[in-house]
Parts: structure tokens; sequence; C-alpha cells
């Protein structure tokens, strides 16, 4: 009798590691751009001028373009930048204003992975262009349903 439930606790056991070692690190945040300059504004702006929606990019990752025509204060879109961040419960792990990038991590939530966000902007003479890429850091389910991206880039919208 002793035999079969160390039998079942070891299937068990086999089970659980199984189960959680499908949850593979999908991303880190070494493999997010480190500035501004590594995106391409051009291509983003010409894909939101075309389909005029924001845009999907595969299952563990998603990205959100803003484009506005008109130039925003460098210091006040950093700290917006980092505010949006905070209130969706990252953690800022990188913020570098000389490369206009803001890289941060967000551990589990009830509903969403954890996931790695940066945000780039790019503020010329008649626009300013933030660009968001976020990337789920473990999976087992085939990636999220929502785009967290999307969501920051909500926040940073409705202040400027």
């Amino acid at each position: 009798m002793m035999r079969v439930h160390q039998s079942c606790f070891q299937a068990m056991l086999y089970s659980v590691c199984l189960i959680f070692s499908s949850c593979i690190g999908t991303a880190r945040l070494t493999d997010l751009p480190k500035s501004a300059a590594d995106v391409d504004f051009t291509k983003y702006s010409d894909e939101m001028n075309k389909n005029k929606t924001p845009f999907w990019t595969f299952e563990t990752a998603n990205e959100y373009y803003i484009e506005k025509s008109q130039t925003v204060n460098d210091t006040v879109l950093f700290s917006i930048i980092e505010k949006a961040l905070v209130e969706k419960g990252y953690k800022i792990k990188s913020s570098d204003r000389e490369n206009k990038a803001v890289i941060a991590k967000r551990g589990l939530r009830f509903n969403e992975w954890s996931s790695v966000t940066g945000v780039y902007y790019n503020i010329s003479a008649d626009k300013t262009q933030i660009y968001i890429s976020t990337h789920i850091t473990q999976d087992a389910t085939g990636g999220v349903r929502n785009n967290i991206a999307k969501k920051v880039g909500l926040i940073i919208e409705s202040n400027l």
C-alpha cells in the first residue's frame, strides 16, 4: 500500500515539475531596445497612418504606437511615461533621458502574466512619437489576451 502512495506522489511531483517547466521565460529586460535610436519610428508612423489602429506583433509580445502632431517638453513627457508605468504596477529598471527610453518590469497579476515593457520616444519640430513594447516573461497558455502595451499607452495619451 505504501508503494502505491509513493508512486502517486512521484507522479504528482513529476506533473507539477512538468507544468512549471512549461512556464519557461520568454522575455528578459535585455530583449528590449536600449534606446529610442534602436526604434524605427518611421516604420511605425507609416503603419499607423496606413491602418489607423494600434497593432499586435505576436502572442507573447505586443506594442502600441502614439503619434501627436504637437511637441511635448522632454522633461514632462519623461515624467508622464514613468508615472504611467508605475500606475500599471511596473517597477522602473532603467530610466535614461539621454537615450529617450524607460524600461520597466512587472510581476504576475491575477489575470495577466509578468511582463517587461520598454517605452521610447522621439520629439521632432512638428510631432511627438512614442513607441511601447511589452513582452511577457513566462508563458504556459499561448500568450496574453490583451494588449498590455496599449494599457500603458492609453494612460500616457490621457496625460499628454
